[in-house]
């Protein structure tokens, strides 16, 4: 497979710090109508014109990706699973924007456990360290196993 994992790092890494950013700002209401600079003597775009780019770029250019890979041949049928895990990362992440309680003690999170207590932070912790200590290896080794298997 040969994706830019570099590209893909280099827009995650770029959006979280903007989101970040922009999350420290505690921006109020009144703020999001302040103009952010004049464009050729007309009046520029406001706080919140841009913050309503700042998600609406990314789908317009997913749709140009789309339509580009189309052009060049080089489409696929289907999504690819590493395509839906970061999907639903993102999706997650941004359940996560905001919360204020992530390390209060809750019952019932896990389905498998419904009388033990976790945080909600803790479940995102065990979800990194999944990625990173059996997803990952966990794979890496169950092919490695079978490929060896099917070289003999």
């Amino acid at each position: 497979m040969s994706t830019d994992w570099q590209l893909i790092r280099k827009l995650v890494n770029s959006t979280l710090d903007a989101c970040e950013a922009i999350d420290r700002m505690n921006i109020c209401d009144q703020e999001r109508a302040v103009l952010m600079g004049d464009i050729a003597d007309e009046q520029g775009p406001t706080v919140w014109d841009c913050l309503q780019s700042a998600y609406i770029a990314p789908e317009n250019l997913r749709y140009s990706v789309i339509r580009g890979r189309g052009q060049l041949d080089d489409a696929t049928p289907f999504v690819q699973p590493v395509s839906r895990v970061l999907q639903q990362m993102g999706m997650l992440a941004a359940e996560l924007v905001g919360a204020e309680q992530l390390h209060t003690p809750l019952k019932g999170l896990d389905p498998y456990r419904p009388d033990s207590s976790t945080t909600l932070a803790a479940e995102v912790e065990n979800l990194a360290q999944w990625y990173e200590k059996f997803f990952v290896p966990g794979v890496e080794s169950a092919l490695d196993k079978a490929r060896t298997e099917e070289r003999e």
